[in-house]
């Protein structure tokens, strides 16, 4: 009896050299199969077949693998297993350390996270789309020397970071659905042991660095509203503490994870102790970024500054949206740190939450800082303004 496969499987790479030679007319065996990690030679029906791990990060190549070729003739799911590919059992070559974290992807685990993934996926794509029509606006529509303003570079470099974040976000849950759709954590191309630190690293850089001009914004508007001048120096300053400063809590956060947490591609890393040098740094630039516009507040209501500050409503009213956006972003962060280091009940609707309130953070910025901004409205009313915009079209649009 032949199951599973036709003879020319049997002699197939998967069946070289292993000395099964198959009498086709009185045994019933199991073909020649690749799993998507290893190939499996034919096996006899009722035979365990057993053959050593491959040299995968969090494997142990010194234990063995295992297929059940049923007496049926084809091979057999091992439901008792913790990592089950294509019916082979890993269990024994997943290195006691990292079996934990195999266990959590069970089909509800999986299907939840596909739900999340594609969900975050869509929200990050209209946050995304909503940024680029602002960069267009800034750099095609309105005239060159608003783009030379202080405030104005920075809200475009504040755009610029907002987009790296989409975009390291958006490529981790694309790499995520991937693997969950493929039901394999361990052989994807992407998932290199170099490509899938520098995804985590570079995420976690471009979420701190997206905070950090953040507290740049609120900075200059704390400046503005004691001064009756119009700041038109300072940006590279601005540069080197937004892009350069969250470079020295992520170094200590790297070493760390390279010294103490030897896992394939870091899996986990956010229940690691370091992820408290993180986290702080989240909470020290949140927290730098309220006292700034505190302080702006409270100066635009003080008799002192009232009468420097130019068009007084107009900077409340700035105030007050830089506010509502820094609480959104802070329960954003809320959410996403709390469950790391204090598990709550009901988790899996925290973690809907967090996904679904960080892929909105570009979406809301490009709201507050361009679209919910009286200048860049002011702006973009003008007749010029139109007149560009109607030649930008006809220039650009089939």
């Amino acid at each position: 009896m032949i199951s599973g496969t036709n003879m020319s499987d049997l002699f197939n790479g998967c069946g070289e050299g292993t000395g099964f030679s198959p009498t086709p007319h009185n045994l019933t065996y199991c073909g020649s199969v690749h799993d998507g990690l290893m190939c499996w030679p034919p096996a006899i029906a009722g035979r365990t077949v057993r053959k050593k791990c491959p040299a995968f990060h969090g494997f142990d190549s010194s234990r063995d693998a295992v297929r059940k070729c049923g007496k049926n003739g084809s091979w057999e799911e091992i439901v008792e297993s913790i990592v089950t590919i294509s019916k082979t059992n890993f269990a024994e070559c997943v290195i006691p350390y990292e079996v934990d974290i195999f266990r959590r992807f069970d089909d509800h685990t999986r299907d939840t996270a596909l739900t999340m993934s594609a969900v975050a996926l869509s929200l990050l794509i209209l946050s995304l789309l909503s940024i680029i029509v602002v960069f267009v606006i800034y750099y095609c529509i309105l005239p060159k020397f608003i783009n030379t303003c202080l405030h104005v570079r920075i809200h475009k470099t504040l755009f610029t970071a907002a987009i790296l974040d989409i975009l390291a976000k958006m490529t981790s849950h694309s790499l995520l659905l991937y693997e969950l759709n493929n039901i394999s954590f361990l052989n994807s191309i992407f998932f290199t042991s170099f490509m899938c630190k520098f995804l985590a690293t570079f995420k976690q850089y471009t979420e701190i660095v997206y905070l950090g001009w953040l507290a740049m914004d609120s900075n200059f508007i704390q400046i503005l509203c004691k001064s009756e001048h119009l700041c038109s120096y300072g940006f590279t300053m601005y540069c080197i503490v937004g892009w350069g400063l969250p470079v020295v809590p992520l170094t200590l956060w790297v070493v760390t994870l390279v010294v103490d947490h030897k896992v394939q591609c870091w899996i986990d890393h956010t229940s690691h102790p370091v992820m408290w040098v993180i986290d702080i740094y989240k909470v020290f630039i949140l927290t730098t970024t309220l006292v700034f516009l505190v302080l702006a507040l409270v100066r635009l209501h003080m008799a002192k500054y009232k009468d420097k500050v130019y068009d007084l409503p107009k900077m409340k009213y700035e105030v007050r949206m830089s506010l509502a956006n820094l609480g959104f972003v802070g329960i954003s962060c809320a959410l996403v740190m709390i469950p790391t280091h204090l598990p709550l009940g009901g988790h899996q609707v925290v973690q809907f939450l967090s996904v679904i309130m960080t892929s909105l953070m570009g979406f809301l910025a490009a709201i507050i800082y361009a679209f919910a901004n009286k200048d860049f409205l002011k702006f973009l009313k003008h007749n010029e303004v139109r007149m560009r915009f109607g030649k930008y079209l006809t220039l650009n649009v089939p």
